[in-house]
């Protein structure tokens, strides 16, 4: 048995398959199994899986028809044979050591699930920026938990690739994706499955990590308003299954959620604004408005959207709108380990600290 299985859900991605590739293939941990799923790719991916099945013994080379993000690493979750699984995205790459720490760690606490920080890549026309994604809260790194205890996890990015699973504790609780077209924001509702039902749960503030982005801006990636606010609406209906009430859970879950709302308002063509409209009032309606509203960590700014949106979406997203425009002229942006300020498209001032 393979210490970690690491999918790779593969579609279009012909420009970095091979960094990611190369990447996994250099791990200080070599006891891995590499599982190469082609979701019906029609550029050249085929060819570099089955040339790099080929060159290593580890790989195994998968070729579906396309099924979406969520319907690869389904496959990939039903083949893996480790004592781990991971998931790696085809056009990211990580650091040699990143599955040899993780697994490290596992072992030491016997984890269902290991989480690590991880690096923003940057990777557009106009910039190449590489800075350490924003982790503001203690999470401890000596210790397991359950996300009751630190749920900060539940508001960032779900990010379910800085981590390795348990594959008996996958098993167990028959976790899944959901399958939905393209991408489809799929990793959501595993992320919060996973954490949710979670035992033992380590973390590290070590990054090993990169997750490229092609666009400056998230909301360029939306594509279909409809998308996140139906995770949204699979989170809620699978929090009530499972009748989770924590209250710490629950805020930092609607507060991802608001600002999901947040980018959504941010959408400049809307085909069917009236519906559209409609929708985040509805998915608003499901947050429970006591838990936003009387807990301290929910940032006022998110508890203003929620009130705005419920009272009169049109207004909100006019305001919003707005200030997206001066956004196109002027962009301040600041992280705890950079500064970047950008004036029409062209950035002026750059410090970083990968560190």
């Amino acid at each position: 048995m393979p210490k970690v299985s690491v999918i790779v859900p593969i579609y279009g991605v012909e420009k970095f398959l091979r960094e990611a590739l190369d990447s996994v293939l250099v791990q200080t941990l070599s006891d891995i199994e590499i599982i190469l799923i082609d979701d019906g790719s029609k550029d050249s991916c085929p060819q570099i899986i089955d040339e790099y099945a080929e060159k290593d013994s580890r790989i195994i080379a998968i070729h579906k028809e396309n099924g979406g993000y969520g319907s690869a690493c389904n496959v990939g979750l039903s083949r893996a044979t480790g004592d781990y699984v991971a998931i790696l995205e085809p056009d990211d790459y990580i650091d040699s050591k990143m599955y040899e720490d993780l697994y490290n760690i596992s072992k030491k606490y016997d984890s269902d699930i290991v989480n690590s920080c991880f690096y923003e890549y940057i990777d557009t026309e106009k910039e190449s920026i590489i800075y350490r994604a924003d982790w503001l809260d203690y999470i401890p790194e000596n210790k397991s938990f359950q996300i009751s205890e630190f749920p900060y996890f539940l508001y960032y990015h779900p990010s379910i690739w800085t981590c390795i699973y348990k594959k008996e504790f996958i098993d167990k609780y028959n976790i899944h994706f959901v399958e939905a077209p393209g991408a489809g924001w799929t990793d959501n509702l595993f992320q919060v499955q996973t954490m949710c039902l979670a035992k033992k749960i380590n973390y590290t503030s070590k990054s090993y990590y990169y997750w490229r982005r092609l666009t400056l801006n998230s909301v360029d990636d939306i594509k279909d308003y409809r998308v996140p606010i139906q995770r949204c609406n699979e989170i809620h209906d699978w929090i009530i299954e499972k009748n989770i009430t924590d209250e710490r859970i629950l805020a930092k879950l609607y507060a991802r959620e608001l600002v999901y709302i947040d980018m959504l308002l941010q959408i400049k063509q809307i085909p069917n604004q009236k519906l559209y409209l409609q929708e985040l009032k509805n998915l608003c309606k499901r947050i429970d408005k006591n838990v936003i509203f009387n807990n301290k960590d929910v940032p006022i700014r998110l508890q203003k959207i929620l009130k705005a949106v419920l009272l009169n979406p049109m207004n909100i997203r006019k305001k919003i709108q707005k200030n997206v425009n001066k956004n196109c002229f002027f962009r301040f942006h600041l992280r705890k380990n950079s500064v970047i300020i950008v004036l029409f498209g062209k950035t002026l001032f750059r410090k970083e600290d990968n560190e």
